[in-house]
């Protein structure tokens, strides 16, 4: 069971920042904690994905207002998933922010809600399109719990990440899937987060027409130039 010890929601914790606070001194077990953990775990986010970084646009200003937008979508993020609002984050360069802010989204939602939420709940979700696909084709063969669980959840999730959009050319089997459960989430006024590296005319030529169109469409287009940060952030 995860502890205090162990505690990467210290930063910002108002019960951590109290003078003599008896997790300060002891590993005790708390239940913030060990909610969020377990809806993080839920929400497909790796234990290092759990882990808020800093994000900052590049010295020289480059994407300084669109992390400025960005910032205000996460502090508004209640407001965002119960509008059914959708995000398009992408960029030709890699590491620069794209899927950070995307988990950043994920772990503000939780963190906003996890008192009201259940333990066995999925509130929100992080589907890292290529893995998906590739997985969903060898569950026809193979169980793969990763599989059931996303088939459980992700019509209900409030928020779903589809990170790395586009990668590949997809077929008329991967499609009709996306399609339906993205459609299916348009229509439940779900909200949904896209990242990619591609343009949006590539994107068009890999994913088709009435999927580019259900992403790009009836999203929020966000466009960011900066540099890859990757080694920021190690």
């Amino acid at each position: 069971m995860i502890t205090s010890y162990s505690c990467y929601l210290r930063e910002g914790c108002k019960k951590y920042n109290k003078d003599n606070f008896e997790c300060d001194k002891e590993d005790v077990f708390c239940i913030k904690l060990f909610k969020v953990d377990k809806l993080y775990q839920n929400s497909l986010l790796s234990e290092k994905q759990r882990i808020k970084i800093p994000l900052y646009p590049d010295a020289n200003g480059t994407d300084l207002e669109t992390f400025k937008l960005l910032k205000s979508i996460e502090e508004h993020i209640i407001p965002f998933v119960n509008n059914g609002k959708n995000l398009f984050i992408h960029s030709t360069i890699t590491g620069n922010g794209k899927t950070s802010w995307s988990i950043r989204m994920i772990q503000q939602y939780i963190l906003s809600t996890w008192v009201e939420k259940d333990v066995e709940s999925c509130p929100a979700m992080f589907v890292n399109v290529p893995r998906f696909l590739l997985s969903l084709k060898d569950s026809i063969t193979n169980q793969s719990d990763y599989i059931d669980h996303i088939k459980k959840n992700i019509l209900n999730s409030d928020l779903v990440v589809w990170d790395e959009v586009g990668v590949r050319t997809l077929s008329d089997y991967d499609h009709e899937h996306l399609l339906n459960i993205i459609n299916t989430r348009l229509d439940e006024g779900k909200s949904n987060i896209y990242t990619s590296n591609l343009p949006a005319e590539e994107l068009r030529e890999k994913v088709g027409n009435r999927l580019y169109s259900r992403i790009v469409n009836v999203s929020t287009n966000i466009e960011l130039f900066g540099a890859d940060k990757r080694t920021l952030y190690k």
